[in-house]
């Protein structure tokens, strides 16, 4: 049986709330307009419970109330499920509540507006879609379900969900005006029917009806009145509109191998850094997304591809990842690791690069690469060391001295010197085609050298050789 979590203490759960506090504050500062957005929007509903609560409105009480609930789907989802709802998303998801129940059903917008429930079927279409693609890409990132789809049955299948949602909300508003004796499905006045019905021939071939007058129960109507069905199809129309939109969208930006700014900002994406660790004995592997870059490979090579993380121009975690090789949007950036190894004489060592690199093919480096998803860049220099020269670095004497940020290459590289211990090199092929060991000296001049870096990286790598770093004799 699963053990029982401790209760907490009372210090504990004082700590416990301050941090929750701290932890709104900074959500407060990094998104002042959607908390703006919250806190108007709440207030407004508010101010009209208050209002409809004093005329004995009760059933727009219950409207109310029921706003303030659905205002909490959001942060609900990001809390608990681990799913980051964008800030774009997310506002339109609260104007739409607050369009549909306040404005929509007790300010009678629906009524005074006839494009009202036009343009909310509309929305709901397109954010449904949206939420779709977020619904495949979710269950791609799991260890169960891991299979990369094409782009366009991606797009087939957020069109089919959000259609789906339409037809349910047809089938509640139906459900209400029967069972409750209301009218959520607006009814249209026809001064025209077609019909095989009234064909005075009794074929298979419609007429057109003019209706001139209908007089119902000694009252005379302007016309007949259609009991929901028009607005039920214009409904679902305009839902596959909006369907058919967003569908197209993502379909193009996930075709686009993850550029574009304008989907992104509609897609809930999975948390993978707030989701528990692996259980015991289970491989901790990224798991690539529906939305990261898709490969212009066959099956076999997609499921091999690489993936890093994507930080912020200010090196924090943007809480995404890409394939390696993808083109990244203006402001984010890689992460990778230089190393400079020396032993105990003094020596430093120099690998010659695989021809087939893309970086200085065939040339003598440091030993350098990127950091996989979910990895640092410590954690990287120690993996590139491992792999390609089979020596095992003592953690401790990793040390790093400089944070290079490439602009134009949009990479953040952390420039590490590493003490070798005992063991020779196991070189790996496909990536190294040879090394040797030099001196101080001709380490400094070779660094002097790199005019393929910028100055201030030579200057900080070059003064922390000559004072950090013992001379030894020349190879």
């Amino acid at each position: 049986m699963p053990r029982k979590k401790p209760k907490l203490t009372k210090e504990e759960r004082r700590q416990r709330r301050q941090e929750e506090l701290r932890s709104a504050k900074r959500e407060v500062r990094a998104h002042p307009v959607l908390f703006a957005v919250y806190v108007v929007l709440r207030v407004l509903v508010v101010a009209v419970l208050i209002l409809q609560l004093l005329n004995q409105e009760y059933y727009d009480v219950f409207l109310c109330a029921l706003t303030l609930t659905l205002f909490l789907i959001p942060s609900f989802v990001e809390r608990r499920l681990h799913i980051d709802v964008p800030n774009t998303l997310e506002v339109l998801i609260l104007l739409f509540i607050f369009s549909a129940e306040i404005l929509g059903e007790i300010q009678e917008y629906y009524l005074i507006f006839p494009f009202w429930d036009t343009m909310l079927h509309t929305i709901n279409g397109f954010l449904m879609a949206a939420i779709g693609i977020a619904m495949v890409d979710i269950l791609n990132r799991s260890r169960r379900f891991k299979v990369r789809l094409s782009p366009v049955f991606v797009a087939v299948v957020a069109f089919c969900f959000s259609m789906t949602i339409g037809v349910l909300w047809e089938f509640f508003e139906y459900g209400m005006d029967l069972f409750f004796n209301m009218d959520m499905q607006k009814d249209t006045w026809l001064s025209l029917v077609n019909t095989v019905s009234l064909n005075p021939e009794g074929k298979n071939s419609p007429v057109s009806i003019p209706i001139e007058s209908v007089v119902v129960n000694g009252q005379a109507w302007p016309g007949y009145l259609d009991v929901g069905l028009h607005d039920t199809m214009k409904d679902l129309f305009v839902n596959f509109i909006g369907a058919v939109v967003f569908s197209v969208i993502g379909m193009i930006y996930i075709m686009g191998r993850g550029r574009g700014k304008f989907a992104p900002r509609f897609i809930p994406r999975l948390k993978e850094k707030e989701l528990s660790k692996p259980e015991k004995g289970e491989k901790a592997e990224e798991r690539p997304g529906l939305l990261e870059p898709i490969a212009l490979a066959g099956p076999e090579e997609a499921q091999g591809l690489e993936m890093f993380d994507i930080y912020t121009q200010d090196g924090r975690p943007a809480g995404r990842t890409a394939a390696r090789g993808s083109v990244l949007d203006r402001g984010e950036y890689r992460l990778g690791a230089h190393v400079y190894l020396y032993d105990e004489r003094g020596r430093f060592l120099l690998q010659k690069r695989a021809q087939d690199k893309h970086f200085r093919p065939g040339q003598w480096e440091v030993t350098m690469g990127h950091a996989l998803a979910g990895e640092t860049a410590f954690e990287c220099a120690l993996r590139e060391v491992r792999e390609e020269l089979g020596l095992e670095l003592p953690p401790e004497n990793l040390v790093k001295i400089y944070r290079w940020h490439e602009k134009e290459d949009q990479m953040f590289t952390d420039v590490f010197f590493a003490r070798t211990g005992p063991g020779g090199l196991s070189l790996q092929a496909e990536e190294v085609m040879g090394a040797q060991w030099v001196g101080k000296e001709e380490m400094l001049a070779f660094v002097k050298e790199m005019s393929y870096r910028p100055p201030i990286y030579r200057e900080v790598v070059g003064q922390y050789m000559e004072d950090c770093v013992e001379g030894g004799a020349e190879s």
